[in-house]
């Protein structure tokens, strides 16, 4: 009832004008009793419109309903494309206003926002969010170089539908969806877009993390035979023996290494930990020196130069050092997704964590030598023996239940 008097008060208005006004001649209106003026102009079907420009200052009303005016013409005669009204909207704001219209490209705010990252994050937390950014734009396309307001909730929802075709595990995923909605919530920070589009994106409720299997020292020491190189064999022997990740080991620079105080002090890149340190164990301290000469940089340049992933990483790479070995290795289905395998380079990460703990050294102390925040991580990388379960069994007290005759 209501919208049908609205209509008729604006029929009325637009009859009493109506001999005042041209064919395309917009004016303005101001009712007795508000403050602000009112538009009455065409829209793109011909009717006759009235919208608030919330302006008290005429001029500046009449310029917002000539603006109306001229779109809704545009309209009629099918020419409106976006860019005319990004200039329409762009052109009002200026000119009511004096500021300028942001509309930055998908592309554009990417790489302003992966530059105020870069500076005020670890490197390797902006290299993370930069591998996302690198996914977003190949599936946007020739759309990344559209305004970022231009994004809807349905390309965030076919972007994770895009990841899951191409068989993410789902604790990636999840990490995926998360950096696209803190994307997008520094846009709406800035006033770039009203809502973030990819908060309407379900991310996997169950993750089901596979149990990596540890390397027992026999196969290191296949490992190690089978390994073309001193570099792999270096990072072979960081991984088992300071418990690096792959891409720790292969950019660990020989700045990090202090082989007369017999440490390690380098930057975890996965956590931001800066400054970590890991004593040196004898076997890889000697292969170290082995290698140190006058030189600078990574310790294994040639393999630092190499990406982690793809079909000829260095995780491939190692999988192929594997198979050379002999040692087998099974897959594992992840929430019906791809398969991860139980044994990877990683593996030797939660070898050197459960060879500690069957040492008896403690949980604390292997949080701090592999930079577990939690009790409830580190669990997950403990792998313990039957033996030292056994062992642990035995220390129970002796009990001697009194003999009975057989009945």
């Amino acid at each position: 009832m209501l919208g049908k008097t609205r209509n008729r008060t604006l029929t009325n208005v637009a009859a009493f004008l109506n001999p005042f006004l041209t064919e395309s001649m917009a004016t303005v209106w101001k009712h007795p009793n508000s403050p602000y003026w009112t538009a009455i102009y065409r829209d793109e079907a011909g009717v006759w419109r009235k919208k608030t420009t919330k302006q008290n200052n005429r001029s500046k009303a009449m310029l917002m309903s000539l603006e109306w005016e001229r779109a809704g013409g545009l309209g009629r005669n099918k020419l409106l494309t976006e860019h005319i009204s990004r200039d329409v909207i762009g052109g009002i704001l200026h000119r009511t206003t004096g500021d300028a219209l942001r509309a930055e490209t998908v592309r554009e705010f990417t790489a302003r926002w992966l530059a105020a990252k870069a500076l005020n994050k670890h490197e390797g937390t902006a290299t993370r969010y930069g591998a996302t950014v690198d996914k977003l734009l190949e599936f946007l396309g020739p759309r990344a170089d559209r305004p970022i307001a231009a994004v809807t909730p349905a390309d965030c929802q076919r972007f994770n539908d895009h990841l899951l075709e191409r068989r993410l595990a789902p604790a990636t995923l999840v990490v995926e969806i998360k950096t696209l909605r803190t994307i997008f919530n520094a846009a709406v920070r800035q006033a770039l877009i009203a809502a973030n589009p990819a908060s309407g994106v379900e991310l996997p409720q169950r993750i089901k993390q596979v149990k990596r299997m540890k390397f027992t020292t026999a196969q290191v020491e296949m490992l190690l035979n089978s390994a073309d190189n001193a570099e792999w064999r270096a990072c072979i022997l960081l991984g088992y023996y300071a418990g690096l990740r792959l891409s720790d080991a292969v950019s660990l620079a020989w700045e990090s290494v202090d082989l007369m105080k017999g440490v390690l002090v380098f930057d975890v890149r996965k956590t931001d930990d800066e400054g970590h340190t890991v004593p040196l164990h004898p076997v890889l301290k000697a292969h170290l020196m082995r290698l140190a000469g006058d030189k600078g940089g990574p310790i294994s340049p040639g393999l630092a130069a190499v990406p982690v992933g793809g079909r000829s990483g260095l995780s491939k790479q190692f999988l192929a050092i594997m198979r050379k070995a002999g040692i087998g290795n099974e897959s594992v289905a992840t929430n019906g997704q791809r398969n991860l395998s139980q044994l990877s380079f990683h593996s030797l990460r939660v070898s050197f964590n459960s060879e500690l703990a069957n040492r008896g050294v403690t949980q604390e102390t292997r949080k701090k030598l592999t930079g577990h925040k939690s009790d409830a991580v580190n669990d997950r990388y403990t792998r313990t023996e039957v033996r030292t379960l056994r062992t642990a069994v035995n220390k129970m007290p002796t009990v001697k239940p009194k003999r009975r005759k057989a009945t």
